[in-house]
């Protein structure tokens, strides 16, 4: 992993980024990928601008295969308002960025904006919508019980995961 600072937030690239970049430019026409890349920028620009603009400070972006993960300084001590304000900017900014896109007549972007805010908001442990689901249980819980708001992501995540397994499967009959 390569780290480095620039302008205060510390940057992390994992080596599976790249190769990650390298299996997608083999697979995708370059159109394709630049629509997916600038989702993605798009995405994470607005987490930043929420961060900015709920008097928080970034402290890690770390990119890997897995995509972009962005980190706050102490988010324990982060208002449950403005985490989820947060944790749903970068979707609300590609849902707004997808309308606009197909009201002018760029359909494969606005598919690009569109795919990545559903797929973030998933409540799975990896993207906004499960953070964002950890985040409210844990809020409601913690102090009864301390170990389930992770049962309960874990378990949804699966069920969610299944869930699509069945789709995709079904999918692929058809």
């Amino acid at each position: 992993m390569v780290c480095f600072t620039v302008c205060g937030l510390r940057l992390a690239v994992d080596f599976t980024a790249p190769a990650m970049l390298a299996l997608l430019s083999l697979m995708l026409p370059p159109e394709a990928l630049l629509r997916t890349l600038a989702a993605a920028f798009l995405h994470e620009s607005a987490h930043l601008l929420a961060i900015a603009l709920t008097g928080q400070k970034p402290a890690l972006l770390r990119v890997s295969a897995a995509g972009l993960c962005l980190r706050i300084k102490a988010p324990a001590l982060c208002p449950v308002r403005s985490l989820a304000a947060i944790l749903c900017a970068g979707c609300a900014a590609n849902l707004l960025a997808a309308a606009g896109l197909f009201l002018c007549g760029f359909p494969e972007s606005a598919a690009a904006n569109l795919s990545l805010a559903v797929f973030n908001l998933l409540p799975l442990s990896c993207t906004d919508g499960g953070s964002l689901l950890y985040t409210l249980a844990e809020q409601r819980l913690i102090a009864s019980r301390p170990e389930l708001p992770a049962k309960i992501l874990r378990a949804v995540s699966l069920v969610t995961a299944a869930v699509l397994a069945v789709i995709l499967f079904l999918m692929r009959l058809l």
